[in-house]
């Protein structure tokens, strides 16, 4: 009997060469060894004038001035001394003067006050409690007359009284006095007053403004 090879084996045999021969062909192939990679190295073409820069040795610092010190700002000038507001009237809640001509001793001042004309009277009672108040503000004085026109003439509107120049008398000594005097309607009684005690008169304008001396 020939021993005859069979058509599958030759086939299976045939297409495995095949796939051998494309598998060796689509492996990579390898790299061929080129050495170590030289290092690259930037190089710059100089002018002369640049050299010539570029080797000189550097300069020495330059040293900076000293600086001059900034002078101190000026101290700020003190400002100027605040002096006290006007002083405020005194302006008492209670009038005295109703009082004062109710007690029995002052019988004839009562009487006398009936003689003057209305607005001589207004004047007269204003002066009053002018005395009244100023004795009641402060027991160091004991007023016994008062001039309203001393530096200025007194001056009525209605039944208001304002007397700016006006003066006491106390203990001898006359001080300068301002007050405002509110009556009532009718004229007969005080109803507001407000009064401010300045500085003693010298004695030498006393004549001068028709303050009598005290013997």
């Amino acid at each position: 009997m020939r021993n005859e090879a069979s058509p599958w084996g030759i086939s299976t045999s045939v297409l495995l060469h095949g796939l051998l021969a494309a598998s060796v062909m689509l492996l990579p192939s390898p790299k061929r060894s080129s050495g170590p990679e030289e290092e690259r190295v930037s190089v710059a073409i100089l002018t002369p004038r640049q050299f010539e820069v570029s080797t000189r040795p550097p300069a020495p610092p330059i040293e900076e001035a000293p600086r001059a010190p900034m002078p101190e700002a000026p101290a700020p000038a003190p400002s100027a001394p605040r002096f006290p507001a006007t002083p405020a009237m005194i302006r008492p809640t209670r009038m005295l003067s109703a009082k004062t001509l109710a007690d029995p001793r002052s019988k004839q001042a009562r009487a006398d006050l009936r003689t003057f004309a209305s607005d001589e009277r207004m004047v007269q009672l204003c002066n009053l409690e002018a005395m009244d108040q100023i004795r009641q503000w402060h027991a160091d004085f004991q007023p016994e007359r008062v001039v309203p026109y001393a530096t200025a003439e007194e001056k009525i509107t209605g039944t208001t009284i304002a007397a700016n120049g006006a003066a006491f008398r106390s203990r001898k000594n006359w001080y300068s006095l301002k007050f405002k005097c509110q009556l009532a309607k009718d004229g007969e009684s005080v109803i507001g007053f407000e009064f401010l005690v300045g500085d003693p008169v010298a004695r030498d304008k006393w004549d001068e403004l028709g303050l009598p001396a005290v013997h």
